[in-house]
């Protein structure tokens, strides 16, 4: 009697268990049904004068929100004091509208280092300056040599998800298969 009751018991966990395995709620991953939530990093030591970066392109989804962080050099690392000696950062749509985010007021006085800050920004898209289309985020060295030391870049971004644009650009018919036509 023991014998079957613990059988029981099991096959009973055993079905309840394959269930479970067989139908999960929701996927594990940090994004909602019409948007998904990514970040990157980067240092970018060895960046050249005047060169851009691309460093976060979600073509052809659009970013609805990011949060850019970096570390460059600045005359005064006080909060408000300075913009960034040498890196700027552009966000809208590349080959279309490209903006400068980062200035003063992106300046949060965090120092560890003589003359190296971080600076912080959110944008949104269509508000503040910043393009309606968001896709990319540029780095580019405005210095006038090549970056050195501890220079970094860090995003978070809520990209838009659409369905109908995913599965254009999925199945080949997106803007570069329809370039000269």
């Amino acid at each position: 009697m023991k014998r079957q009751k613990y059988f029981m018991f099991f096959l009973i966990g055993f079905v309840l268990s394959a269930v479970a395995i067989a139908y999960p709620t929701k996927k594990a991953s940090a994004h909602g049904g019409d948007s998904q939530f990514i970040a990157e990093s980067s240092l970018l030591a060895g960046l050249a004068p005047g060169a851009a970066f691309p460093f976060i392109d979600t073509t052809p989804h659009k970013i609805a929100q990011a949060h850019i962080a970096i570390t460059d050099s600045s005359s005064d690392c006080h909060p408000g004091a300075a913009p960034p000696d040498n890196i700027k950062v552009l966000v809208g749509q590349a080959g279309v509208a490209l903006v400068s985010v980062m200035d003063k007021t992106t300046n949060t006085g965090i120092s560890t280092t003589a003359s190296q800050c971080v600076f912080h920004v959110t944008i949104n898209a269509g508000q503040a300056g910043v393009p309606a289309t968001v896709t990319d985020i540029v780095v580019l060295n405005g210095g006038p040599a090549a970056l050195t030391g501890i220079n970094t870049v860090t995003a978070s971004a809520t990209v838009r998800v659409d369905e109908f644009e995913s599965t254009l650009h999925e199945h080949g018919q997106g803007v570069s298969a329809r370039v000269g036509d």
